[in-house]
């Protein structure tokens, strides 16, 4: 009763069904209040379950965020008291994005699957749209609630798209809607510089712990087709991720080879999210080229001393303790950095700090202020002199600059 209690008010809260289910399968109960179901499910228990790749009898330690072929996201949770599994909570659906009528056509026209259109457009209507970090913070809060454990967003596991096998049609259809085009909102277009930057520069680490991925919502290449849009677009990605590998340093036919076998495997692709993964796929190994290629332009000393310098951007770094992480000694440090990378070890540093600079500047509403605390510059008079050094512009032009590129 406690359960279903909880359950209830905070299907209210957050405006999402909630069902509980118990190991065997079957709907313990349901919060729907006024909520329709998805009728592309055609009230299927056992196809929903296939949506969500989810298996009732199994058990999870954290929860999971899973979006099917649908748009709908969707989160999962185990329920244990004294150690034995009781079932699974799953809240939702809601959507990452407004859905507009060409794209749920779209979604139709692709599955092939026979419902009622204005049903299924009054339903994706009905669904409240919460952002992807809104969504996180819920399914922490609920795990916080059950499990009296606050756990952090990287451990909520995270299933982009449901999997699921799609025709895909191959005569166009007439849309019946004219609708603008401009009604469709597209990518937020800082989220892509900020990945072909990570792309740029080979950085790995960066690229595995960025989540936009899959997340966005983008513009439609094609009205007939959601897969045969999502592939048009998967090829201008990868084509522009190639072009920053050039970029980065990445000589030429080397990029421009990678991109063409993944654009040629891209056309055998049926399931959104084996284009989404195949994209991921294009995207790290353009990366690790990059990354490669800029290591290979120094010695491993030098590679070890870069790669300390940008893990420890965000803390103030000292030439001695570099030395000391590469097992040289600071004098030896200076000759063979100067020598290798063509400027001293703390002019490097403060390189290293005014691009993260720049880039939180870029991709983030973190005051200057905060970014110059972050960074551990001495004072804001110091971090805009290391700034205009390094870039010929104060902190606060460079800012309004990406505002003017933004209108």
């Amino acid at each position: 009763m406690r359960l279903k209690n909880i359950c209830k008010l905070l299907s209210e809260l957050f405006d999402m069904s909630i069902f509980f289910i118990s190991p065997s399968g079957e709907v313990t109960f349901e919060m729907l209040g006024d909520r329709i179901l998805n009728p592309l499910y055609s009230n299927d228990k056992q196809f929903f379950f296939t949506m969500l790749e989810f298996d009732p009898a199994v058990s999870n330690d954290s929860p999971s965020i899973v979006k099917t072929l649908f748009f709908e996201n969707y989160i999962l949770m185990s329920i244990t008291a004294d150690q034995i599994y009781e079932g699974t909570i799953i809240v939702g659906p809601c959507l990452p994005f407004t859905l507009f009528e060409h794209k749920i056509n779209g979604l139709i026209n692709d599955t092939h699957i026979f419902a009622n259109r204005e049903q299924v457009f009054h339903y994706y209507q009905s669904i409240p749209v919460v952002s992807h970090e809104k969504l996180l913070n819920i399914a922490i809060l609920i795990h916080h609630i059950f499990n009296h454990h606050l756990i952090e967003a990287k451990d909520v596991t995270q299933n982009i798209l449901g999997n699921i096998q799609i025709k895909e049609k191959g005569n166009l259809d007439v849309l019946r809607s004219m609708k603008n085009q401009n009604d469709a909102p597209h990518h937020d277009p800082l989220n892509e510089k900020k990945l072909l930057t990570i792309i740029r520069e080979g950085k790995l680490g960066t690229l595995e712990s960025f989540n936009q991925l899959g997340y966005e919502n983008t513009g439609v290449l094609s009205k007939s087709s959601h897969i045969r849009s999502k592939k048009n677009l998967s090829i201008i990605g990868i084509a522009l991720a190639a072009r920053s590998a050039i970029d980065g340093g990445l000589h030429s036919e080397i990029a421009f080879s990678v991109s063409d076998i993944f654009i040629q495997r891209l056309e055998d692709l049926r399931t959104d999210k084996e284009i989404d993964q195949l994209c991921l796929e294009a995207f790290v190994t353009l990366t690790e080229k990059v990354s490669q290629v800029k290591e290979a332009q120094h010695s491993k000393i030098i590679t070890l001393c870069k790669n300390y310098i940008y893990d420890k951007r965000y803390s103030k770094i000292t030439h001695e303790e570099i030395a000391h992480h590469a097992g040289i000694s600071p004098n030896y440090l200076s000759v063979l950095f100067k020598k290798e990378v063509g400027v001293p070890v703390n002019e490097y540093i403060q390189h290293i700090k005014i691009e993260e600079a720049k880039n939180l500047i870029q991709f983030t509403n973190t005051q200057l202020s905060e970014i110059c605390s972050l960074l551990c510059f001495t004072d804001q008079s110091y971090f805009t002199k290391i700034f205009k050094k390094h870039t010929g512009r104060t902190p606060k032009q460079f800012q309004q600059m990406q505002h003017i590129k933004q209108e």
